[in-house]
């Protein structure tokens, strides 16, 4: 079965608060130098840059699809900052062995699902440890 991006392996999709304001998760999020240290294996092209609501990349390296971190401003419940919801989304293949573009040709074996699920796994994971990070590096710094 020959992979296509109507049928992503990788798809993700996460919602975090963060109790800070916009500007402050933009910064972070916004800087390129902060994309490699989050995703070492990618690389991430900027092919939708919505200022203060986030980016959308085009993924390749180790995954080839897209990606995208929307931000949402909110009003805080409780009295303090403001609070911004982080949508995160990652749509994408793994890629053929020595290729960072080529989508790796899946079968529907246990063996590769299986490999498939724990791929999605430890990219969600490490998304939660990033966010997580985020999350209480802005919201104690404030």
């Amino acid at each position: 079965m020959n992979q296509d991006f109507d049928h992503c392996l990788i798809d993700i999709a996460d919602d975090t608060v963060i109790y800070a304001p916009v500007t402050a998760v933009i910064a972070v999020v916004g800087d390129s130098s902060t994309w490699r240290r989050w995703w070492p294996d990618l690389t991430l092209k900027v092919y939708g840059d919505r200022g203060n609501m986030g980016l959308r990349w085009t993924v390749s390296g180790s995954l080839v699809g897209s990606s995208e971190i929307w931000l949402e401003p909110c009003a805080s419940e409780i009295s303090g900052p403001a609070a911004t919801i982080v949508h995160y989304y990652l749509r994408a293949a793994p890629t053929r062995a020595g290729s960072e573009i080529v989508p790796r040709a899946v079968t529907n074996s246990v063996r590769e699902q299986r490999q498939i699920h724990k791929l999605r796994e430890r990219h969600v994971l490490a998304w939660k440890r990033t966010i997580w990070g985020l999350k209480d590096s802005l919201e104690n710094s404030l």
